[in-house]
């Protein structure tokens, strides 16, 4: 990996900004080495504290939780090193062999400290009790208490060790099949742009959905359709084996349904996530408005899937070097502390952006570690819309920044579904900023319209693809298997109940399903996506009725990580949870913007 340092050039699709892995780790032999040093204290930890949880005191268990989390740190960082590697050449031989040893060297180390899990979960409550409330432990006390809900699907040590050997071949193998198909699928197109055929990649196809040319949106769309095509069947039997195998294992821990383990993993009550996705199938009627006002708009008689994200005026292109700046007077605004966070993803090269093949589509920000600085990944194609994407992915990162610095590595970490809070949150920031800085008309039309259909694409969309999910499992559980047929008519179906008659679905888009990664990495993640869109304008609106007040209060929400339950940290923000009108800030935005995008 590179080990230069000071700001990277950057060209076209921001061309040379690839972030220096070398402050986490320096190479693939110093991992190599931390890896055995970590599995060495993991084995250590085993001597010294197997079978003695039961006559700890609390100065006892802080000093153990100490060792652990230092444990821990040292193998996320490690394996965060190692995925990051892969994460933009999945392709390379000495990355695949790192992540496979990493991903080894994790079972054994999972296996050594297990028991210390199994311990705490086996204890009565009242002596549990006594250990979590001692001040030793404060600063992990709600680590230990969440710990305790897994406690009634949690086995015996020898069956969870033999479960934990199978998972490298039995699930991350076909992950790594999953992986390897999206990343290099390359298929020949001709832009438009006077290049002529060129390979493009699924996030190149994609980008060509928001090209102001309507024809070439549909051909950039069904030149996807016919690359996925040959493919299709194996994609379905990696998600059925996945499906599968985490019914299995849902039988086996003695899981009612299969959302259980996510909502656990939230600290989400099942009935809150299901009240949220009724709500939002109640309000699939804002989309299908503007959809019908978007068609009069273009001047076609009718939307087709391709126009879904038609520009609405032609939005200048953004160079990375101008959406970097954009970014800090964003943040700045918000918060001068906010913006150096997110100045140091910059200054110290911990943003990979520009699209190439073998690397992963999307993006991400990785935590690393409790005691590093996270890193950012994502494919900039100089739109406007790579700014709002980079504002999601640094407000992850502003998160886990000010949260490793606060907390312990046990406690710094969120469920996924807070953790979008955040991005969401340096979103609405930059958009906010952009309408009060950007002149040109054309523009601040777009934006407009592309918040308004972002809104849509997380809120609407996410839970299109969580009932797809919800169906799927469904089918698998019923003895059904998963093949592309059924996977396709099910996903149609989810569609349509949103799309209605408002927009025309092409054939092609039966294989919708099958490129999505949320779907193989963590089942039901999409939802997380609902909950924190909902959730953070609910936050918004408590910002603009409260002003720089709320700064403050913001910035501790970030610092508190996971040391809290969602419905505290979000309680104490002034969203309650239990509210059952507490989604209603986040239609009522959605219809403002409508109104504003119809004004033009």
């Amino acid at each position: 990996m590179t080990t230069a340092t000071g700001t990277p050039p950057s060209g076209p699709r921001a061309a040379g900004v690839h972030w220096d892995l070398s402050p986490l780790v320096a190479d693939a032999a110093t991992a190599r080495a931390g890896l055995a040093e970590a599995l060495e204290r993991s084995r250590a930890f085993e001597s010294r504290y197997r079978g003695a949880l039961a006559t700890m005191d609390g100065p006892a268990l802080g000093e153990a939780l100490v060792e652990l989390a230092a444990i821990d740190n040292a193998l996320s960082r490690v394996s965060s090193y190692a995925h990051l590697r892969e994460s933009v050449d999945v392709t390379s031989q000495e990355n695949k062999d790192l992540s496979s040893a990493v991903d080894r060297g994790l079972v054994e180390a999972g296996n050594a400290l297990r028991f210390f899990d199994l311990e705490w979960l086996a204890l009565p409550e009242e002596r549990a009790r006594e250990l979590y409330d001692a001040p030793e432990v404060a600063p992990d006390r709600h680590y230990l208490v969440a710990m305790r809900r897994f406690a009634p699907h949690t086995l015996s040590e020898p069956e969870e060790r033999m479960l934990s050997e199978r998972g490298p071949a039995a699930v991350s193998a076909w992950q790594t099949l999953f992986g390897q198909i999206t990343s290099t699928l390359e298929v020949s197109f001709d832009a438009g742009e006077g290049d002529g055929v060129e390979p493009h990649t699924i996030d190149r196809l994609l980008a060509h959905v928001r090209n102001p040319d309507r024809e070439l949106r549909r051909r950039a769309l069904e030149t996807l359709y016919e690359g996925l095509a040959p493919h299709t069947d194996t994609l379905a039997h990696v998600y059925d084996t996945l499906v599968g195998d985490r019914l299995a294992m849902d039988k086996l821990r003695g899981y009612a349904a299969p959302m259980d383990p996510t909502h656990l993993r939230n600290e989400l009550p099942g009935p809150v996530v299901e009240g949220m996705l009724d709500a939002v199938e109640r309000h699939y009627g804002i989309a299908r408005r503007w959809f019908g006002i978007k068609a009069g708009i273009l001047g076609v008689p009718h939307l087709e899937l391709h126009d879904q994200y038609a520009p609405i005026g032609e939005a200048r292109s953004v160079a990375y070097p101008e959406a970097r700046r954009l970014i800090e007077e964003s943040f700045g605004r918000f918060s001068p502390r906010i913006a150096d966070l997110a100045n140091g993803f910059f200054d110290e090269r911990r943003v990979d952006a520009e699209p190439r093949t073998g690397k992963r589509g999307g993006a991400f920000c990785a935590p690393v570690a409790q005691d590093a600085s996270p890193f950012v990944l994502m494919n900039f194609t100089d739109r406007m819309d790579d700014v709002m994407t980079l504002a999601h992915e640094l407000g992850h990162g502003m998160h886990f920044a000010l949260a490793s610095g606060a907390q312990t590595a046990l406690s710094f970490g969120t469920g996924i579904a807070l953790a979008e809070v955040p991005s969401t949150f340096a979103e609405l920031v930059t958009f906010d900023h952009l309408m009060e800085t950007e002149t040109d008309p054309a523009t601040r039309r777009s934006l407009i319209s592309e918040r308004l259909e972002g809104s849509f694409a997380t809120v609407f969309r996410q839970t299109v693809l969580t009932r797809y999910e919800q169906r799927a499992y469904a089918l698998r559980a019923e003895g059904g298997t998963l093949t592309a047929e059924r996977l396709s008519d099910i996903w149609f179906e989810e569609n349509a109940k949103y799309y209605g008659d408002s927009v025309g679905l092409p054939e092609g888009y039966r294989m919708g399903w099958s490129y999505i990664p949320h779907f193989i990495s963590t089942r039901f993640y999409t939802y997380a996506y609902v909950f924190a869109h909902l959730s953070t304008l609910a936050l918004y609106a408590r910002f603009r009725e409260v002003g720089p007040d709320f700064v403050d209060a913001y910035i501790g929400f970030l610092s508190a990580g996971g040391s809290k339950a969602p419905v505290d940290l979000l309680g104490a923000l002034g969203v309650d949870l239990e509210d059952p009108t507490v989604w209603d800030p986040g239609f009522r935005e959605m219809e403002r913007l409508l109104e504003l995008a119809e004004a033009g």
